[in-house]
């Protein structure tokens, strides 16, 4: 049994008239004949009977005729379905996020702006750091990963969304914390240093030591470390300093200040990954959202600027 068939004989059902069901089918009657015909010779049953100059449906007709809607509703959105997913509708959307990226003033609202644009659309979050970002990506568990930036293969591509300046994380009792300005590095020449362990994000690692080192000194360094929170939390209990990504402060720990760093080169950027092929709907709509929504953060910023 063919769909088509179904749907001639629902559409015969409707009107319950074969010149007008053709009509609207837009074939010939006779054809349309031979097609319930042939759906009668495999169900086995009559599905029409005639009545004086028309047709009624039959004992069996009446029975098929809500299993038969039931059944085209239901080709019909999957059909559908299959065309949102075309479009980037429908599905699923894996995104790696670094563990600072919720903290940005950018991710978050690309996230919610995602969610509304493509409401139906799954988006799943693996928090990872930026070198499992890369290799995810290359092996397809994740479609999109948000980074600071590191070395990238070549089926890579990068686009950047914003630059995040960087700040010196301290405890209250520290006696930079009363500056109320900007830190210099070389200010940071005796303080116990806590990092993130290098193979997490190469980059971001070097900039702060080089920073350090064009300061005058390298850093003395009491932990390495996997994961922000932790990093946050040992300079809660007092232990040692750390420059980070601006948009960390918005985490507020008890016992925890945030102070800008002077140097003007002291920032870095964030950015989105993909694969370089990548056709997928859903990953252009996210880099879409992601680009308009940073240039309007620039575009803000410079008018506060100036």
């Amino acid at each position: 049994m063919e769909l088509r068939h179904l749907k001639y004989f629902v559409t015969v059902a409707d009107e319950l008239h074969f010149g007008r069901a053709a009509e609207r089918l837009g074939i010939s009657q006779p054809p349309l004949s031979q097609q319930i015909h042939a759906l009668e010779l495999r169900l086995g049953a009559k599905l029409f009977e005639r009545k004086g100059r028309g047709i009624v449906l039959s004992h069996a007709g009446n029975a098929l005729l809500p299993r038969a809607k039931g059944i085209l509703a239901q080709a019909e959105r999957a059909a559908e379905s299959v065309a949102r997913s075309q479009r980037g509708e429908l599905g699923e959307l894996h995104l790696g996020l670094m563990s600072s990226g919720p903290f940005t003033f950018v991710v978050p609202r690309v996230l919610a702006r995602f969610r509304e644009r493509l409401p139906d659309v799954r988006l799943l979050i693996h928090e990872m750091p930026t070198s499992h970002q890369v290799e995810a990506l290359e092996q397809g568990i994740i479609d999109i990963g948000v980074i600071r930036p590191d070395a990238l293969p070549d089926s890579l591509r990068a686009i950047e969304l914003f630059k995040d300046s960087l700040t010196v994380v301290l405890h209250a009792s520290n006696p930079l914390a009363a500056k109320t300005g900007p830190i210099h590095v070389s200010e940071l020449a005796n303080e116990d240093f806590i990092f993130y362990q290098r193979h997490l994000g190469v980059r971001f690692y070097d900039q702060v030591i080089a920073l350090c080192t064009k300061a005058g000194f390298s850093p003395r360094i009491l932990y390495e470390v996997r994961e922000l929170p932790t990093i946050i939390g040992l300079i809660s209990g007092g232990f040692g300093v750390a420059v980070l990504p601006g948009s960390v402060q918005r985490m507020m720990v008890e016992n925890v200040v945030y102070r800008p760093v002077a140097d003007m080169e002291a920032a870095t950027a964030v950015w989105a990954i993909f694969r370089r092929d990548t056709t997928d709907p859903m990953v252009n709509a996210f880099l879409e959202i992601a680009q308009c929504l940073a240039s309007k953060q620039a575009a803000a910023r410079e008018l506060g600027a100036a």
